[in-house]
């Protein structure tokens, strides 16, 4: 062998084992990481071309070289895709099968139309060794499929490079740095090749492998010193960017060190100016947030801006490799589900079936909190009972549908009249119950008479026939100062009932006010 050649041996040797050694190592470490089973082909075809083009310069005769150009289009051709596959599946970038099988078309017709040149001269026009040299290199006149296949590589190539560029935009520190390396390790191959085809390398020998050698250096640092593959940008992409709950990451003085696209939702006002900024200034706008922040204890959140929405917020810490914190990672779980089932529930559990009032139960307790919450020296709480007059009679003569038809019509007269205002629940049979805080009697009795007039002008319709109904009132006040004996809803609904009985007896269809001294008509 010409000691010329030497050096560029040496040089395609090291490269073609270490490109063997990664394939091995990477088959073994992480070819189940995103990119990682590409990377294991791809190193494994420039270990193939590496020792190819290492036997075709120390080849004595013509013929020795072509054989060995034969077994580097067993690698050759397929090389740049299975770099381009590693790297668009290393930067999430997701091919269906027809397309990824698409992409060997063009390899595939290279593989068969070198290994049958010599039949028809697309790929090779000529092959011969260049003359005045004292060792055997060869010279190949370029057909037009080497120029097509010259025009693949490079594509797969720049193509290969472009994803990672634009992945690195996108990237943390960490990563660019793995990219950083693969995209140089790209690089080198086309400048060599480049170099080659212009016909300025040394002896006319193909710079190509030997820069795919050097590159595989790159590759080794990529792998090794930054760690590519074990954790992939993608995958924090998509365990990260996917999530549906919002994450906001904190460093260990609160301020905004990332967060998620879900979180967006949840705090609008985020963008990328925020990270480095205090959380409590980027969430200056959503004071909810901040403060369970400034806490950094679990807690359930109402968000009126955000819908509403309903969250559960988590922290779990950040230590360093030391055991300190060095942070957090505040997680906002969506409940909105939950908790309107839960609501809805409890609706279902308050709500009288028929009437869509309160039930009886649901009645007593909302009354009793809403009688604790009452200030002294206010008018105080009134409680208004009323029935509908002779309603066994509708039963008997109409029906029970008809019944039924009433007291639904009686419900939306008394939703109609309060307007959101106190608390109404269906006590029993035809019997209602309102109670009504920081209402006096006056106010009371009022709202009672509204309601009776109201129910007196309905007029329901069952089977062609109309039912009228009319009812009796019975209020009763207390006032807070008299003492926490009188602020008790029963003695407020025993106090109604004795005025509902007063105006029974005095002809029905009328309001009665409770008086201590005396029980006599309201005026």
């Amino acid at each position: 062998m010409a000691q010329q050649l030497l050096v560029y041996v040496a040089i395609i040797l090291m490269g073609g084992a270490l490109s063997l050694f990664l394939a091995v190592y990477a088959l073994i470490r992480f070819r189940n990481a995103p990119g990682g089973t590409y990377y294991v082909l791809a190193a494994l075809m420039a270990s193939v071309l590496s020792f190819g083009y290492a036997l075709e310069l120390t080849s004595d005769d013509l013929e020795q070289i072509k054989f060995w150009i034969g077994i580097e289009y067993f690698s050759l051709p397929f090389l740049p895709v299975f770099t381009l596959l590693m790297c668009l599946e290393y930067a999430g970038v997701a091919l269906g099968p027809w397309k990824k099988r698409a992409l060997f078309v063009i390899p595939a017709l290279t593989f068969v139309l070198q290994h049958t040149n010599d039949w028809h001269h697309l790929y090779y026009t000529s092959v011969g060794l260049r003359p005045g040299l004292d060792f055997p290199i060869v010279e190949l006149g370029r057909g037009p499929w080497y120029m097509v296949h010259t025009l693949f590589l490079y594509g797969c190539f720049v193509l290969s490079m472009t994803v990672l560029l634009l992945r690195m935009r996108r990237a943390r520190r960490r990563f660019r740095l793995q990219m950083t390396a693969m995209t140089a390790g790209l690089l080198v191959p086309i400048v060599g090749n480049l170099y080659y085809l212009a016909g300025t390398s040394p002896y006319g020998i193909d710079l190509g492998p030997v820069f795919i050698s050097v590159s595989f250096v790159f590759h080794s640092m990529a792998v090794f010193r930054f760690r590519m593959f074990n954790v992939a940008p993608i995958a924090r992409d998509i365990v990260f960017e996917s999530m549906g709950d919002g994450v906001l990451v904190l460093n260990e003085r609160d301020v905004v060190v990332d967060y998620n696209r879900a979180m967006l939702e949840l705090a609008p006002g985020l963008t990328k100016r925020s990270i480095g900024d205090a959380a409590a200034e980027v969430l200056a706008d959503h004071p909810e947030i901040a403060e369970c922040i400034g806490h950094g204890r679990e807690c359930d959140l109402k968000l009126e801006a955000a819908g509403p929405l309903y969250v559960h917020v988590r922290f779990s810490p950040i230590q360093d490799r030391y055991g300190r914190r060095s942070g957090s990672i505040v997680t906002f779980v969506h409940i909105t589900e939950r908790v309107m089932l839960e609501q809805e529930l409890k609706k279902l559990a308050n709500t009288d079936g028929l009437t869509e009032l309160l039930n009886k139960k649901a009645l007593i307790e909302n009354s009793e909190r809403a009688l604790g919450r009452q200030a002294e020296g206010g008018p105080g709480v009134s409680v208004i009972m009323f029935d509908v007059d002779h309603f066994k009679r509708v039963n008997d003569t109409f029906g029970h549908e008809a019944g039924d038809r009433v007291l639904t019509e009686v419900a939306a007269v008394i939703r109609g009249v309060l307007d959101g205002r106190g608390i109404a629940g269906r006590y029993g049979g035809d019997e209602f119950v309102l109670c009504l805080p920081d209402t006096g009697p006056r106010d009371a009795y009022a709202y009672a008479e509204r309601i009776r007039a109201a129910v007196e002008k309905l007029e329901i319709f069952v089977e062609e026939r109309v039912v009228r109904v009319t009812s009796s009132f019975g209020v009763s006040n207390v006032e807070p100062e008299r003492g926490s004996e009188a602020l008790s809803m029963q003695t407020l609904m025993r106090r109604a009932d004795h005025a509902l009985y007063e105006a029974k007896q005095l002809g029905r269809n009328r309001v009665c006010l409770y008086r201590e001294s005396e029980r006599r008509e309201a005026e």
